[in-house]
């Protein structure tokens, strides 16, 4: 049960530090780096990737056409960053302080909260500096193990972007 709980971010321990469980956590935090990376599903259109399309070939011509590199698009902003309040929020009695959040984000958004006073739980994480966190970005949500992490809609700030290649 001790190694289940360690890996789905539920262990009642305050740190890893010592801990003989350890890289069952590091283990969890790299598979869930790389659904992450797998999962963009913005930058590839699946409807209809089974088909496979028919090869057309001209008469005359040998060589093959090259397929343009599909480079991602960036994001600019529209406003100061400090007008826009895209930031997560924390809600403090789901967060068990596991620290996925801090290690996957950009230093500095998450920060390790206040000391438990009795001692038993782990700190929880607090949202350190909102505006250190990228628009639009939602990595966050998902690799919160206990769905402590809240972002704004999307809707409500894509008029602060503007999609650039």
């Amino acid at each position: 049960m001790l190694l289940l709980d360690c890996f789905f971010g539920r262990c009642p321990k305050p740190s890893c530090d010592g801990c003989g469980l350890r890289p069952v956590r590091s283990l969890r935090l790299v598979l869930k780096s790389r659904a992450m990376d797998k999962c963009d599903d913005t930058a590839v259109d699946l409807a209809d990737s089974w088909v496979k399309a028919p090869e057309a070939k001209p008469a005359g011509d040998d060589s093959m056409p090259k397929a343009a590199p599909t480079a991602k698009k960036r994001k600019r902003l529209l406003a100061p960053r400090e007008e826009i309040a895209w930031f997560p929020t924390i809600k403090p009695e789901l967060c068990n302080g596991c620290g996925d959040c801090k290690v996957l984000c950009k230093p500095g958004v998450f920060e390790i909260g206040p000391a438990d006073p009795t001692g038993i739980h782990r700190p929880k994480l607090v949202v350190g500096d909102p505006y250190k966190c990228l628009v639009l970005c939602t990595r966050c949500v998902p690799v919160c193990t206990s769905g402590a992490i809240v972002m704004p809609r999307k809707e409500d700030f894509e008029r602060f972007v503007e999609y650039v290649e």
